[in-house]
């Protein structure tokens, strides 16, 4: 069994047709027919049913057929890895968010540097409009923003990872929180805080659509960059905000309350993106490690 015998064997189950395969490969009728007799005889059954107006699958071929498939992306895998391991030491671009990634990023790239030692890893962190431009320009080889604005950049694939509920972040000594019910009136009337728009356009949108949804109307009276400086003066008490629930994991503050909406279904996407034409043989081979992160952490996800 070869791979050659695999290739036709799927060629002649996709179409059917024994004529309609060979095209596929500039070769006779009877070369393709050949190849297959050969691979039945290894495998010590018959994979079709031949007749003057059909082929089909026996069911032997019907049960071979996914083996074949899966043996074929082995291989192309395998020769993958291969290849990289004979070039000189290739390098990964990964474009992302700090505070949303910071809980699986590491370890994911860790266990791929362990896999794949001789691939360089360069991380690259970015706010959403950063990241945005460096996708435009094809400058990174793996994105992780926010789905709405991948999902702009019309070279990617993007893949949802991550939904994400609002909630309000406060102090844990905050008046609001000593009632059953938050009162939006008064909250109204208090310093809000929010990223600046030109780094986080899409969050700010949902937040601001949010707030008009459960009658809130915020004070906006501070911009900010970086999670880290919103949540430090959410802490000292200049003022409140919304944000992701899972901000809440994004630094050690002892003093902040996260206190989940009542309204809404609303939710927060992060995805992972990468060109449709890949060009570094390193993007699949860290998409086969994140996915199988993925199923082995499914509470980060």
């Amino acid at each position: 069994m070869d791979q050659k015998q695999l290739t036709y064997f799927i060629a002649v189950a996709k179409y059917r047709n024994f004529s309609r395969a060979a095209q596929d490969f500039y070769l006779t009728q009877p070369a393709i027919s050949h190849q297959i007799k050969m691979l039945e005889k290894e495998l010590d059954t018959e994979l079709f049913v031949r007749n003057t107006k059909k082929v089909t699958l026996t069911d032997s071929g019907e049960l071979f057929l996914e083996d074949a498939k899966s043996i074929l992306d082995a291989m192309e895998q395998a020769k993958q890895k291969l290849d990289l391991a004979k070039e000189q030491p290739s390098v990964l671009r990964i474009s992302h968010l700090s505070a949303p990634t910071h809980q699986f990023l590491p370890e994911v790239v860790n266990q791929f540097h362990i896999r794949y030692p001789h691939i360089k890893i360069k991380l690259m962190r970015q706010d959403a409009l950063q990241i945005s431009e460096t996708a435009a320009r094809q400058d990174a080889d793996i994105y992780y923003s926010m789905m709405p604005d991948l999902q702009q950049i019309s070279t990617l694939d993007v893949k949802k990872i991550q939904s994400d509920a609002f909630c309000l972040v406060t102090r844990k000594d905050h008046p609001a929180l000593q009632k059953m019910v938050l009162d939006y009136d008064k909250l109204s009337t208090e310093p809000f805080l929010v990223f600046h728009p030109e780094h986080a356009r899409y969050m700010n949108q949902r937040i601001m659509e949010l707030c008009t949804q459960i009658g809130f109307h915020p004070r906006v009276t501070e911009q900010f960059d970086l999670y880290e400086n919103l949540l430090q003066a959410v802490e000292a008490g200049t003022g409140i905000s919304i944000l992701p629930y899972r901000s809440r994991s994004y630094m050690h503050a002892n003093n902040l309350a996260f206190t989940l909406l009542d309204s809404s279904n609303d939710t927060l996407d992060l995805a992972i993106a990468w060109e449709h034409e890949i060009s570094n043989p390193a993007v699949p081979l860290f998409l086969e490690v994140f996915r199988e992160y993925m199923r082995e952490h499914p509470e980060h996800f």
